[in-house]
């Protein structure tokens, strides 16, 4: 898939932990939304979402024993988790939700050891995008 970035990617950097979000599209029909982490310069991880389809992202970039999970929530009260448990760089990991479409989600990609371990690192939320497509 060829993606064409939409505008200029937010960058920021707390301690070890730097974080940048995006929104790319493929063609008219639908765009995807990114987030990432850094620990340090590395990148760890990347969350994202498409705004038609109601798709979740998450990959895992660094090998480091620790799972990366996109942790989303919508404004109408629905939250869940989309885990790659896989390793890193094998792949991104698309978990698919039916979700309202008059709402918007908000999500983030976060580092933790195993499916219930608490979060060691984190990038910002990425804000309220909308959940279906309106291009």
């Amino acid at each position: 898939m060829k993606l064409k970035l939409l505008s200029t990617a937010a960058a920021a950097t707390a301690l070890t932990i730097g974080i940048a979000s995006s929104p790319a599209q493929a063609d008219d029909s639908y765009t995807w939304y990114f987030e990432d982490v850094y620990v340090g310069e590395t990148w760890a991880g990347r969350a994202g979402f498409r705004d038609t389809g109601d798709y979740i992202l998450v990959s895992d970039k660094r090998a480091d024993g620790l799972r990366a999970v996109t942790e989303w929530k919508t404004d109408y009260g629905r939250s869940g988790t989309c885990h790659d448990d896989d390793g890193a760089d094998n792949g991104d990991i698309t978990c698919n939700y039916d979700m309202s479409e008059s709402g918007k989600v908000n999500f983030r990609v976060v580092l933790r050891n195993g499916a219930n371990g608490a979060n060691q690192y984190a990038s910002s939320w990425n804000g309220w995008v909308p959940i279906s497509y309106s291009g």
